[in-house]
């Protein structure tokens, strides 16, 4: 979305809503659960899934920086 130029439209313009940073402590069991399934899935079927195409882009640029594990490349990670 564009942002106003016009300074009295630009007060209305609330600012983005700040979301806390959550880790595996704030997890419930569900998602735990599909976590570990999605995972085991990857690694039967050697194909990596991504919710969006930015996700996807960021893997595989972090994979040709050499900042992801060959262990995870060949789907050979440890569970959790």
């Amino acid at each position: 979305m564009p942002e106003p130029t016009d300074p009295k439209q630009k007060k209305k313009v609330e600012p983005p809503v700040d979301y806390p940073d959550l880790d595996s402590d704030d997890e419930d069991d569900d998602t735990v659960e599909t976590r570990r399934s999605v995972k085991s899935v990857e690694k039967s079927l050697k194909h990596r899934f991504f919710i969006n195409a930015k996700d996807r882009r960021d893997y595989e640029r972090k994979a040709s920086e050499g900042k992801i594990s060959q262990e995870e490349l060949d789907f050979a990670e440890k569970d959790d």
